[in-house]
């Protein structure tokens, strides 16, 4: 079964997705924090003031616990916790494929050309073996999922339904 944004949002433990969800309200602000309050309205069938107006552990917990939200906003969920709380697993990522980088946020100016499928699959295979096993999957999901030379990482991905 292929990687989807919001299986994987699915797939994650309930603290999992509290503390991403704690992360993108924390950081979110003007139009961004809109698109949130607007899109967790309307996924709970709620009105926006009514989200706006709740205490932020209750707009926090309703985030984590919408199994569906639009893929733009899984994705910047998933990046903003994975740069906080699993960094160490993407520097190591990228240091194995010898990724110019900037405390994991890989230099624009890097060919991903570069990169051959044995390559990324071998660096992916020893992040599995690393002590951080669920931070190691998640970033690779996360990989998985902005496609390009990633997509090679899907072969080898364990298979969690």
């Amino acid at each position: 079964m292929s990687v989807s944004v919001n299986r994987v949002w699915r797939q994650l433990p309930d603290e999992t997705r509290v503390a991403a969800s704690k992360l993108i309200w924390a950081e979110s602000t003007g139009a961004s924090k809109q698109l949130l309050i607007a899109t967790l309205a309307k996924a709970k069938k709620l009105r926006e003031v009514f989200v706006r107006k709740s205490p932020i552990e209750r707009i926090v917990n309703w985030t984590a616990a919408t199994m569906t939200l639009p893929d733009p906003i899984v994705e910047d969920m998933l990046k903003k916790y994975l740069l906080h709380e699993h960094r160490v697993v993407i520097i190591s990522f990228l240091d194995l494929l010898n990724i110019p980088h900037s405390e994991g946020m890989i230099e624009e100016s890097f060919d991903y050309n570069t990169l051959t499928n044995e390559r990324v699959q071998g660096a992916a295979r020893s992040l599995l073996a690393s002590a951080d096993r669920m931070g190691a999957e998640l970033y690779l999901k996360y990989l998985v999922l902005q496609g390009g030379p990633w997509e090679a990482i899907e072969e080898i991905l364990p298979t969690v339904e």
